[in-house]
């Protein structure tokens, strides 16, 4: 009996315990427009700070969060994002006003935590949300042949906001809206040498996606 009551008492205080915080899991897509940015160029002569490019497409993603019994949250990202890339190149062997137009689709990784903070409590059916935090782009490498500056890995923050609707006990769907700023990807070259770290790249995106919450 002592037996019966010990687990019992243990099985109480361990649901309570994770009933403390209410986790989701959940996959959905996107689309990032990104600023635009100049880049630089990898031109052997006749360098323009605009050779360089980035369009952003579309994506898709995982996001863990953990909520806690009121108005917060904190959640792990990790997005797959594609972005067309074209870059001009001037081959030395040529006449200077003599360019090439290179282009290639790249992979973007992005993985970012955000704290979430709540308009309504928990277990409310809508819970708007406001949001912030930090992330780690990595840029894929261009299968361009001329191309001579591997990936890229940047860092950076964000904000923005979104909403969580219940439609049903343990399924909920979102969308999302941020703002991403980090350092501009690959260190191409500038015609001003001192330029060389090409500033900060903005970028806005939007998602929507399915949450399961248990």
């Amino acid at each position: 009996m002592n037996r019966i009551v010990t687990v019992a008492l243990f099985s109480l205080l361990i649901s309570g315990v994770c009933g403390a915080q209410t986790w989701e899991v959940g996959a959905g897509g996107s689309y990032t427009r990104i600023g635009q940015k100049n880049l630089g160029s990898i031109a052997l002569q006749n360098i323009q700070d605009d050779d360089t490019k980035l369009k952003g497409k579309y994506g898709y993603g995982v996001r863990f969060t953990a909520n806690s019994r009121g108005y917060y949250g904190h959640e792990i990202g990790y997005f797959l994002n594609f972005a067309d890339l074209t870059t001009k190149t001037r081959p030395d062997t040529k006449a200077p006003d003599y360019v090439l137009l290179r282009r290639d689709r790249i992979r973007i990784q992005e993985l970012s935590y955000n704290f979430l903070l709540y308009m309504m409590p928990k277990g409310e059916r809508w819970r708007p949300f406001i949001t912030g935090g930090a992330q780690m782009q990595r840029y894929g490498e261009p299968h361009i042949a001329e191309w001579g500056y591997g990936n890229s890995r940047n860092f950076g923050a964000n904000y923005g906001g979104g909403i969580k609707i219940r439609l049903f006990p343990h399924a909920l769907f979102r969308a999302d809206f941020r703002h991403y700023f980090s350092g501009a990807p690959y260190g191409l070259k500038f015609k001003d040498e001192a330029k060389f770290s090409g500033g900060l790249l903005q970028q806005l995106q939007g998602s929507v996606g399915l949450s399961i919450g248990f």
